[in-house]
This record gives structure tokens, C-alpha cells and sequence, in this order.
């Protein structure tokens, strides 16, 4: 997805340019920074030219660095486009859309674990351009999650914006391949794959944007034409989940028949077994889950492992399971939460208040919600 920088950018930046213009002799600077100003939609590659004479002239100047990053941004080089950002940033570390631009660069570099970094610390500081960079910006971060199979975190990047982009196609496209668990770019799947996950897309978008007979329409429609396309039990069970946990239950072991490798899928299979007091079968999916999930995911398949020996009474294999995610996944509060319920039932008194005050800290830290009744992909599509 290209993204322009916008001339209007510069004043977002905070940066007073006509502090210069007062100087005496920086007439040339001035002239230098106009002209690149003008040119910086229409003709990006003349404007990084002028702005690196400008800056030769003042290097601190903040907001050159940042519109010369812009500049680049434009002609696709982006190396010197992150260089130039960073300097920018380092004079006025304040600026949110620099760094969320220093996101988007580093995401064309192949660095998605920093892109990700730098976004979320530009809409901690705030996205301050336009409504197309913020949308833009989001729901790039949300495809970057989504290509290393963060299908939770995705739709939770795209709600914020949720209220005033609830039709865009770009949005419901990356809701669609969280919600089926796919783990590619759009662009990379073929035609008739893509219409699936268009109309997955309306339905969870309608859903998380609580419009719920659309969302239920939707979901009735996407049954109908792909009853056996994999990934669209999957997304259903997601939106049952919340009102109808039996009903999301069959439609996960729909989705097992059909894709038996889809781990989150099993995952889920795992949870809702257990939810259901079914610690056999929940065990069965989840070691199934182990075999194909992702290093970095598979904590989850820990934490419902514990909870489906905890169901069954099992307490010391449940022990060990929750202290492998704990190792996994040590700032997760569900993980502690569980795990101090394991060390209570041992009657290890002593490890049980320990985990629970670290489950407090950090649930004041991301004050998850509904903690005890923790789902695993319970963002997406969900009702």
C-alpha cells in the first residue's frame, strides 16, 4: 500500500520553521525550504534534493529530516528514508506521525517486528496528519501482525478507527484474513480466495462494529456459498463464541475436518472442549496444535493444555503445562492467573500468592479483559 506523505504533514510537526526566517543571513535556507515544500506531493524527488541543501545549511532542523523522509518515502528508497526519520526523531522525539512513518519504512525494509515497535509508539504520541494516514498506518500494522499470525492482536489494531472507516474495503479485507486465520498478504491469494475472505471480512467488521443482524446476515450468506472452503468455520465459531459456545464448539470441529492443520483452529477446538468440561478431547486438539503452530504462539496451546488438565483434576500435569507458557510468555497475566489457581489446588500456598500479585501487576499494566474466562482469538469476528 503507497502511502504520500501530504505537504500538510509539516505542520503537524510542531516545528517552527519561521523561527529561522528571523535569522539573520538564513534567507537561503528559507528560499530552500519553501521551494521543497512546494514540491513535496508533486515532485518528491527535486524536494529530498533541496531538502538536503536546506539541511546541509541547519542540520537540526527537525522537520526538514522528517519531510526529506517523507520525500524518499515517495521514490521508494527507503534506507535513506529511515535514516532521514530517525535523525528527525532524534532532534523531536515527540512527533507521533514520524514515527509511525518510521514504521511504514521499516516494514518495506523487512524489519516487521521494529515496524511494529516504532507504529505503536506513533499512536502512543498520536497520528496528527490526516484520516487517510491513520487508516493507512493501521491497518498496515495490522496486516504485518497478520502475516506473523497475530490474528488477535490485528482486529484490536483496526478497532480504533472502527467508527469512521466501517465500509472501507482495506479494512474489512485484513478483518477477513484475521478471522480466518490466514496468514498471508491479500494480494498473494488468488481471485476466487479472495472473494471468501471479502465476504469473512463484512461479516466480522459488521460484527466488531456491532451492527448484528447485518453481522448475522452476513455470516448466513458466507455459510451458504463456502461450506467447505477452509477457514470459514473457523471465523464463524469466532463470532459464536461470545452468545453460543456449543454452537462455536461444532462449528470448530467443522473447520478440524477440513483444514486439519489449521492450529488456530485447534486452539480453539482445545479452549472450547474445555469451556465444555470435555479435557479428553481438549487435549487431543491441542497436541494437535503443537505440532503446527508457530514458536511464538505456542504458549497458547500450554495455557488451554493446563486448563484442560485442570478441568480434569490433573493438577501436577497441569502445573507443568501453565509454568511452559509462563517461560513462553511470562508477561501474559492469563498465564499467571491460571497458574496461581494450579498452585492453589497443590496447596502450594507460598507460589500461589506470588503468581497472583505478578497477575495483578500485570493486568494493571493491559487490563485484559475478562480474564477469567480467557479465549484464545477471541478478538476476531467477535459478536
Amino acid at each position: 500500500m503507497k502511502i504520500y506523505w501530504l505537504a500538510r504533514f509539516a505542520p503537524a510537526l510542531l516545528v517552527c520553521s519561521q523561527v529561522y526566517s528571523q535569522s539573520p543571513g538564513s534567507e537561503s535556507f528559507e528560499d530552500l525550504a519553501r521551494k521543497a515544500g512546494e514540491l513535496l506531493d508533486s515532485r518528491p524527488a527535486e524536494a529530498a534534493a533541496l531538502y538536503k541543501q536546506a539541511l546541509a545549511i541547519r542540520s537540526d532542523w527537525a522537520e526538514g529530516w522528517m519531510s526529506l523522509g517523507g520525500a524518499l518515502y515517495q521514490v521508494d528508497r527507503y534506507a535513506e528514508c529511515t535514516d532521514a526519520l530517525r535523525k528527525g526523531i532524534a532532534l523531536s522525539p515527540k512527533i507521533g506521525t514520524a514515527w509511525a512513518f518510521l514504521g511504514l519504512c521499516e516494514a518495506e525494509l523487512g524489519d516487521p517486528d521494529q515496524a511494529l515497535v516504532d507504529i505503536r509508539k506513533g499512536e502512543e504520541l498520536g497520528l496528527a496528519i490526516s484520516w487517510q494516514f491513520e487508516m493507512a498506518v493501521r491497518v498496515r500494522a495490522a496486516q504485518l501482525l497478520i502475516k506473523s499470525s497475530g490474528f488477535d492482536e490485528a482486529p484490536a489494531q483496526l478497532m480504533p478507527i472502527a467508527a469512521k472507516y466501517e465500509n472501507s474495503p482495506a479494512l474489512q479485507q485484513t478483518m477477513g484474513l484475521a478471522s480466518m486465520g490466514i496468514a498471508a498478504a491479500y494480494s498473494e491469494l488468488p481471485a476466487e480466495r479472495r472473494a471468501v475472505v471479502d465476504l469473512t471480512g463484512k461479516a466480522a467488521w459488521l460484527s466488531a462494529i456491532q451492527h448484528p443482524e447485518e453481522a448475522k446476515a452476513a455470516y448466513n450468506e458466507l455459510l451458504q456459498k463456502y461450506p467447505n472452503e477452509p477457514g470459514v468455520h473457523f471465523a464463524y465459531s469466532l463470532y459464536l463464541a461470545e452468545t453460543d459456545s456449543v454452537a462455536a464448539l461444532a462449528e470448530a470441529k467443522k473447520e478440524a475436518k477440513i483444514d486439519p492443520k489449521h492450529w488456530p483452529n485447534l486452539i480453539v477446538v482445545g479452549s472450547l472442549s474445555t469451556r465444555q468440561g470435555e479435557a479428553e478431547p481438549a487435549k487431543k486438539a491441542l497436541r494437535e496444535a503443537l505440532k503446527y503452530a508457530p514458536a511464538k504462539y505456542r504458549w497458547l496451546c500450554h495455557i488451554e493444555m493446563g486448563r484442560a488438565h485442570l478441568i480434569a483434576d490433573e493438577i501436577e500435569p497441569a502445573i507443568s503445562e501453565l509454568q511452559s507458557a509462563a517461560r513462553l510468555m511470562p508477561a501474559s497475566p492469563q498465564v499467571h492467573f491460571f497458574l496461581a489457581q494450579a498452585y492453589r489446588r497443590a496447596g502450594r500456598k507460598e507460589d500461589a500468592h506470588k503468581e497472583s500479585l505478578e497477575f495483578e501487576k500485570l493486568k494493571a499494566q493491559v487490563d485484559p479483559a475478562g480474564v477469567p474466562g480467557f479465549r484464545p482469538f477471541g478478538g476476531a469476528g467477535r459478536n
